[in-house]
């Protein structure tokens, strides 16, 4: 019996002892396997890679010493390295090549070729979940679910509160007005465009509650240029590092108090939207057209979909809101210093406003704006000179030829540099200059290629109409009342990027009364 028992314990320790064993050796082969293949596509893509031009590399660092410098120095040394190089051209961040690209042919190739961004995990403390980062077919999913809120039928919808808030704007500067002192705009468009957007976007009124509205600006600012802060220092690239940053520096509560907005709404129309659905299913007369608001899809989405979490909820609406008031607050501040800049184009905007408006009181009208001909050539024209969406990332697991037939292998990041795309001299001849006559009627066709105003491709912004409708009103209003003026010239700009371009030194204006 005793002899039994112990050639049972002695069998099951040698079963154990051998399936241990095999264990072993299929975890290390595979390991090796995998080893192998990383060793093998890495070297290939180095070979590949090696047509390519290259920015200068140190050990370890990469590229990134060349970026060296206070935040206004690094963009001015990016921007005269996409002007320096000839594009497409190879950088290293750490250990990650990156392929920058600018040419509009390689742009349009590489846009249709690509879905999926990659933004080496920078910003997903702020966004991970949402549009902006979400991949595959989490991102088509979104999309679907976003995409009805910027209907044709929607922008009707919106179009009043950008006109509301547009006049508010406009009698808020009245305070300036001939006073002969110049006052940097930004924060009144900020604030105005935050409160138009959460309104249309989710019914949340902010205008009221200005301390809420001041503390989320001033925090989204903050947390912006904490994520930005990565790209130039790759040690912060993992995600459990920039963490203990966070505690260590105490700038979790900056996280905290953006996310307390989209809490906020969410838990507000999470009752109303039930009440609101209910009564859509048994009210026979509802319409067919979809006028859902983009609070209603997202949270439609939440209570019918498992997958969809209020985490994600939260994400969309932060990335919609962010979208929608920061880079139209942007845009529309560099136009109107640009119009200050150059009083000749100015009244050519102003002349044209006066031929659809015979005074400054009438009610600004949907059908209006595209009679704006020239007041959208400067729009353009601002965008293409000061691209508040420089580039973009792009990530691809197929090898894709550029039109010079250059190879980009499978497995690299490429930045996509729109605004190497906007200063290409083929297109823009006068370049360095803002100038609208750029967009003149009769150039169009041959600089359209080489322009990127939304990006380009199936993610391009889904909010593109939305944006330009909401610039056009807040000029026609701020222009048909006051004059605009400044003290600042084109090398008092100085600019920076966070995950838009601005001007670190303000928008400063003086403004007077058109009679």
């Amino acid at each position: 019996m005793m002899n039994t028992m112990t050639n049972l314990f002695i069998n099951y320790h040698l079963t154990l002892g051998n399936s241990l064993i095999a264990a072993c050796i299929i975890l290390i082969a595979s390991i090796s396997c995998y080893a192998i293949i990383h060793v093998k596509r890495s070297r290939r893509r180095m070979l590949m890679l090696k047509s390519f031009n290259q920015l200068p590399t140190l050990p370890l660092i990469g590229s990134v010493h060349l970026l060296a410098g206070n935040t206004r120095e690094r963009v001015a040394k990016m921007l005269d390295i996409l002007k320096t190089y000839e594009l497409p051209l190879v950088a290293w961040l750490m250990h990650i090549p990156v392929v920058f690209i600018g040419k509009h042919s390689d742009i349009q190739t590489v846009m249709h070729q690509t879905t999926d961004k990659d933004l080496l995990g920078i910003f997903d403390r702020l966004f991970g979940g949402s549009l902006l980062v979400l991949q595959g077919e989490k991102w088509r999913r979104s999309r679907r679910v976003i995409f009805p809120a910027f209907s044709p039928a929607m922008m009707n919808q919106y179009f009043p509160v950008l006109n509301e808030y547009s006049a508010l704007l406009t009698n808020k500067f009245e305070s300036f007005c001939d006073t002969d002192e110049a006052f940097d705009i930004s924060s009144c468009v900020f604030a105005s465009n935050l409160n138009s957007t959460t309104v249309n976007m989710t019914g949340y009124e902010l205008r009221s509650r200005e301390k809420e509205d001041t503390d989320f600006l001033d925090a989204i600012s903050k947390s912006l240029k904490m994520e930005s802060m990565r790209f130039t220092f790759p040690l912060l690239f993992p995600k459990i590092i920039y963490e203990v940053y966070l505690f260590l520096s105490g700038s979790r509560k900056t996280y905290e108090v953006v996310y307390q907005l989209p809490q906020k709404i969410f838990r507000k129309n999470l009752t109303k939207y039930t009440i609101n659905e209910t009564y859509r299913e048994n009210d026979q007369d509802t319409k067919t057209t979809d006028t859902r608001t983009l609070i209603d899809s997202l949270l439609k989405a939440h209570i019918t979909s498992t997958d969809f979490t209020k985490e994600q909820v939260y994400a969309e609406i932060l990335d919609i809101i962010i979208a929608g008031y920061e880079t139209t607050s942007l845009t529309s501040c560099f136009v109107l210093l640009m119009l200050a800049m150059h009083p000749d184009v100015q009244e050519k905007v102003y002349d044209e406003i006066r031929t659809i408006y015979e005074n400054k009181d009438q009610q600004v009208q949907i059908e209006d704006l595209k009679k704006l001909v020239y007041m959208e050539q400067c729009i353009n024209e601002t965008i293409r000179k000061f691209t508040v969406t420089p580039l973009t990332i792009r990530t691809h697991t197929e090898d894709i030829v550029l039109n010079d037939e250059q190879v980009i292998p499978a497995g690299c990041r490429i930045f996509v540099a729109f605004y190497a795309a906007h200063h290409d001299r083929e297109f823009f001849p006068n370049a360095d200059n803002w100038d609208p006559e750029h967009f003149a009627p009769e150039k169009s066709n041959h600089n359209r290629p080489s322009f990127f105003p939304f990006g380009a491709g199936v993610r391009s912004c889904i909010g593109a109409k939305y944006g330009m409708m909401s610039m056009k009103i807040q000029l026609v209003h701020l222009l048909r009342r006051y004059r605009l003026d400044t003290d600042m010239k084109m090398q008092d700009i100085h600019l920076v990027i966070d995950l838009l371009l601005r001007n670190d030194s303000g928008y400063w204006l003086k403004i007077y009364s058109r009679e």
